[in-house]
């Protein structure tokens, strides 16, 4: 029973530890401009408005490792109109007939972002939400 009690508490203490909140959010709302897909890579290309960063513009590549067809690595490129580029790196799944994409973004002016990334693939859109990370 004490081996029980010691198993739940640390579950829980880890669920508390290693979780996630979003308190700063900025959503935006993307149109697929283009999609490629290859045997081992599948590339979107999309532009929409997201918070202080405006109109921006990315392309995501997210790669399969042969084995998986259903997750794997990404990475992509952003910018915007006024010079802000960003490297975007990170993990893919597909969810349905929809990708759910985190990553975490190295921008030009500073900024580290987290975002998630949902791209519809039936609607032709692609929902954000992007955290700028203070540490």
């Amino acid at each position: 029973m004490k081996k029980l009690i010691l198993i739940l508490t640390g579950v829980i203490l880890s669920s508390q530890v290693f979780s996630v909140q979003l308190e700063n959010v900025s959503k935006g709302e993307f149109d697929i401009t283009s999609t490629a897909v290859s045997s081992n890579k599948i590339s979107i290309d999309a532009t929409g408005k997201v918070g202080k960063y405006g109109r921006v513009y990315v392309s995501y590549n997210l790669h399969t490792d042969g084995y998986q067809s259903d997750q794997g690595l990404f990475e992509g490129q952003g910018m915007n109109m006024e010079g802000v580029t960003a490297n975007l790196t990170g993990i893919w799944r597909k969810k349905g007939t929809n990708y759910v994409i985190y990553s975490l973004d190295n921008l030009n002016n500073g900024d580290h972002n987290f975002v998630y990334i949902d791209i519809d693939t039936l609607k032709n859109k692609i929902n954000i939400d992007v955290e700028t990370l203070d540490y």
